[in-house]
């Protein structure tokens, strides 16, 4: 394998609230010392301490002029299903590379970076304003344009699903990332169940499997005593917790229906929720209704070197997302790997973990079925141990840095052997991105 190439990582990098960032220093951490690493973000702040020091740390504005004064041998564009990401749009369709597609739905962020566009911002302060409604309608139409080339027979659904009040759930159907697929060289994903998804979409795609790194961290047991003492959690009490950013798909309220329902057989029970909040006086309000708010902590997000003891102060972890964009959950990993039992929505895209290293639980009872494991697992210490020592070895044999490292390098190499994909009939705002950087096509 060779090695020494230019890479520029084009990505949210810590403090971004997005789990991908945290993936992105990872990552680079694992290939710093095989290749001349730039890094190009946009966002106000940097955790530099966070990234390798031989990497090049510079604002995304940068990368077209860098590329033309040196260019690179291959561009990572690390894209994921939030606004933190929408500025790789701009770049994919100019300078082809190697596309890692964390989600398989793209739809929600990209066709808000168009509806809540700084046009679309503007003209909603000035609706008086006959420009700046043309310079909305323009961004919007770019939007339409780009589900009627990705999906042209539903494109009106779509266009009421984000215009009007079908609902949020239809573009989970129409996932939209045909366009950033057919613009790029390579695109990697992390399950088969994405890999397959890809390949059936855009045909001839180049498609290839990354491991997404996780591995066990070493907490002293009297670290984890101490925190729970910390969060006034009581020795005999069994602790349910869930991990990540803790948004409307990780079903908080199903857990904590749940865990109301399953104290009333084991009455020591509580509810961790650990990770970023982003609407805490709806979480809050929710906890109460629910009956929950008495039994909960609530840590928000914790620094990154303190997630493994907040981990391992949980006895069981339920790990639900509903709908989903068929990722790989980094944080469902970082579980795993600290060898917690964990239970998970049964989605096809899961399938990658064995059915002895998580219990999977019925999204059509979902709430019942969390119930009745969280009774099981609280009853028998044994399967708690035995659960997550199955979860632990699965990610040391299939996660493991070295699988993923081989695996980046690879797909690097193979990005770099391959000719920019052509300028299809695309949008007019794709295709003219593209031809910036190919005048003579």
């Amino acid at each position: 394998m060779s090695s020494g190439r230019r890479v520029a990582f084009l990505t949210p990098v810590p403090p971004a609230e997005t789990g991908i960032a945290d993936y992105s220093a990872e990552v680079l951490a694992l290939l710093a010392g095989r290749h001349r690493l730039d890094v190009f973000h946009c966002q106000d702040t940097v955790e530099r301490e966070r990234l390798p020091a031989s990497c090049g740390v510079f604002p995304a504005a940068e990368f077209l002029a860098r590329h033309r004064e040196a260019p690179y041998d291959v561009p990572v564009y690390q894209m994921g299903n939030g606004l933190p990401h929408a500025f790789l749009y701009d770049l994919l369709p100019r300078v082809p590379g190697l596309l890692v597609l964390h989600d398989l739905v793209l739809h929600h962020s990209r066709a808000r970076s168009f509806l809540d566009s700084q046009e679309g911002r503007a003209y909603a302060r000035e609706p008086w304003s006959a420009s700046r409604r043309e310079a909305a309608a323009a961004m919007i139409g770019r939007y339409r344009a780009e589900a009627a080339y990705c999906y042209p027979d539903q494109v009106g659904r779509l266009d009421e699903a984000q215009l009007g009040t079908v609902g949020a759930l239809l573009p989970y159907a129409y996932p939209l990332f045909r366009l950033p697929v057919e613009a790029s060289r390579l695109t990697a994903v992390h399950n088969a169940f994405m890999a397959e998804a890809v390949r059936a979409e855009v045909a001839g795609a180049e498609v290839t499997r990354i491991p997404m790194p996780a591995a066990r961290i070493e907490v002293r047991p009297a670290d984890v005593v101490e925190l729970r003492r910390r969060l006034a959690i009581a020795d005999d009490e069994l602790v349910v917790g869930c991990f990540g950013l803790l948004t409307r798909e990780k079903r908080i309220e199903t857990v904590a229906r749940a865990v109301v329902r399953a104290s009333a057989a084991a009455s020591r029970i509580r509810l961790l929720l650990v990770g970023p909040v982003p609407h805490p006086e709806a979480l809050r309000a929710l906890l109460v209704r629910l009956g929950a708010a008495g039994r909960t902590v609530v840590t928000g997000r914790v620094r990154f070197d303190e997630l493994p003891a907040h981990i391992e102060a949980a006895d069981v972890v339920v790990h639900l997302r509903h709908p989903t964009a068929r990722e790989t959950s980094a944080a469902l990993l970082r579980v795993l790997a600290q060898g917690r039992p964990v239970v998970v929505s049964d989605l096809e895209h899961l399938g990658d973990i064995p059915d002895d290293a998580v219990v999977r639980a019925d999204v059509t009872d979902e709430e019942g079925e969390v119930t009745r494991a969280i009774l099981r697992l609280a009853g028998s210490a044994a399967a708690r141990e035995r659960l997550g020592r199955s979860a632990a070895s699965f990610v040391q044999r299939e996660h493991s840095s070295a699988r993923c490292r081989a695996a980046y390098e690879g797909a690097i190499e193979a990005a770099a052997g391959l000719p920019d994909p052509p300028i299809r009939p695309w949008p007019q705002h794709w295709s003219a991105l593209a031809r910036l950087s190919r005048p003579g096509s």
